[in-house]
């Protein structure tokens, strides 16, 4: 690994702050509401919170098992190109940086705007016209100021925004939570819990859409395996980040849920869309001005980790020669993807206006599950097959995947069962990947104009932009000294092996 990779590498705080930092975020402040609304009653709730954490364990042990033996940024996409499921790589490559990241982008910011809103309309009222306005240009001025952070050096700008943004968190999580816990041991504010089971539903569908909303909001345990390559010492960091930082969240969550109860009826609840500030006019009078904003603040650093997620994911594929080449060139000063972050912040905007963003999260993680379906289906058959993981690689009992693999089924068909339209758009979306490669890779060769187009863009784009191209470099490559120069004889695909970047092997 060279030292440039090596001085825009982060360590285990800024790694437990990406982690948490994503989770604790967005999930709780959107998912709250569609749990209950899903569950019907308080106690049933709760357990789907701690259910939710659970899954989430047992997902980032399996998790960091595939990053710390397949060493390479992409996630999801990384693993499945390993076992060299490459149609399956492919398309959920193409539905994450086009659908998913995209959708996560909009309801982040969406839900930062409307805090933002809501707190002006403690002061000022406005009509639903200019209330919807507000929010968009506010969402999207917010996605282009993160986007400009992340143009810099991970380690020396992003990541130091994003341990304060969490701390700040944190200490905003503690004020809530404190204010709750103080109602229910001093004011005897919890009626909520009287009859807590009350009107629980019994249908499998509304519990499994609940665990969609819940799962959504700790997807951030595996956020670092998207830039896995730019993580020192991934055997300690990545176990200490996810682990802990669903900890951190898990204990968040519950004990945020039981302080909007202390104050707040199941009505109140269901009928809010920031439930954060309806608790603070009840429970922070004096404080509630204030707090729509700084949830707003907060919010930025889970858009900041997702910009991160969702340009890596491009960044690799792109780097695999799977998407445009324009997608991999790099500032070479800082490491950023910078005409990734742009794409992915396109997609973002354009996710604003793509209608209710609650169903788009039943959409997003069926589609989501079924990857992780696929994910863990690769790690059985490397194991099987012997793949040849880096020596110093975690390996877990085989129980972990096969408990995660079973989780992720059920999840999965009860939905097939139930409600097939979040099935069917979810489907849909991974039949738009399997599209893409049938028609662009399976081939092996692009009509000559597509190629030129490719060639003739990036250039461009790089004598504009002053951008330099990346590679993926794989394994069999030895690095041979200080020049940066490889041997890739074992390579059969290498055009040229003077040149890293066209050190491809896919």
């Amino acid at each position: 690994m060279s030292s440039s990779r090596e001085k825009h590498q982060i360590g285990a705080l800024a790694a437990v702050a990406y982690c948490a930092g994503d989770m604790i975020g967005s999930g709780i402040f959107i998912s709250p509401t569609a749990i209950l609304s899903h569950t019907g009653s308080v106690a049933l709730s709760l357990i789907v919170w701690v259910a939710c954490a659970v899954i989430a364990v047992v997902g980032a042990l399996v998790y960091i098992e595939l990053g710390t033996s397949i060493r390479r940024s992409g996630c999801d996409f990384a693993y499945l190109s390993h076992a060299e499921w490459h149609f399956l790589a492919v398309a959920f490559l193409w539905v994450g940086v086009v659908i998913q990241s995209p959708c996560v982008l909009a309801i982040q910011s969406t839900a930062l705007s409307q805090n933002i809103v809501g707190g002006v309309q403690i002061y000022y009222h406005m009509n639903a016209g200019l209330q919807y306005l507000l929010e968009k240009l506010i969402a999207i001025a917010v996605l282009l100021l993160l986007g400009l952070l992340n143009m810099f050096s991970l380690k020396q700008w992003a990541s130091k925004f994003q341990i304060v943004a969490f701390t700040a968190k944190i200490l905003t999580t503690i004020l809530i939570i404190g204010a709750g816990i103080y109602y229910i041991a001093f004011q005897e504010k919890y009626k909520s819990f009287n009859d807590a089971f009350e009107n629980s539903t019994k249908n499998p569908g509304e519990i499994v859409l609940a665990l969609y909303a819940g799962l959504f909001a700790y997807e951030g345990w595996c956020i670092l395996n998207y830039g896995l390559e730019e993580i020192a010492n991934p055997k300690r960091v990545l176990p200490i980040a996810a682990l802990g930082g669903i900890g951190i969240s898990a204990t968040v969550y519950v004990l945020m849920n039981v302080s909007y109860f202390a104050l707040l009826t199941v009505d109140e609840f269901k009928s809010s869309d920031a439930v954060a500030v309806a608790f603070s006019k009840k429970a922070l009078s004096g404080f509630a001005p204030v707090l729509p904003f700084l949830i707003a603040l907060l919010l930025l650093s889970n858009l900041n980790t997702t910009i991160f997620s969702g340009s890596r994911h491009l960044l690799a594929g792109a780097q695999r020669r799977v998407a445009p080449t324009v997608f991999s060139l790099i500032d070479q000063s800082s490491g950023s993807p910078r005409i990734a972050i742009v794409t992915e912040l396109v997609f973002g905007v354009a996710m604003l206006f793509a209608g209710d963003l609650s169903r788009l999260i039943s959409y997003m993680t069926f589609a989501g599950m079924l990857e992780r379906v696929s994910v863990v289906l690769a790690l059985f058959y490397m194991r099987y097959k012997k793949t040849p993981m880096h020596p110093e690689g975690i390996r877990y009992p085989i129980i972990l995947p096969l408990l995660f693999l079973c989780i992720n089924i059920t999840l999965l068909v009860i939905p097939l069962i139930l409600d097939f339209t979040v099935a069917l758009y979810g489907l849909a979306a991974v039949f738009f990947g399997l599209l893409v490669y049938f028609l662009f890779i399976f081939p092996n060769q692009l009509p000559m104009w597509l190629m030129k187009m490719d060639e003739g863009v990036s250039n461009v784009v790089q004598r504009i932009f002053g951008l330099e191209p990346s590679a993926f470099i794989p394994d069999e490559c030895v690095k041979e000294g200080e020049d940066q120069s490889y041997n890739c004889e074992s390579c059969d695909a290498i055009t040229d092996c003077n040149s890293t970047t066209h050190c491809i092997r896919f």
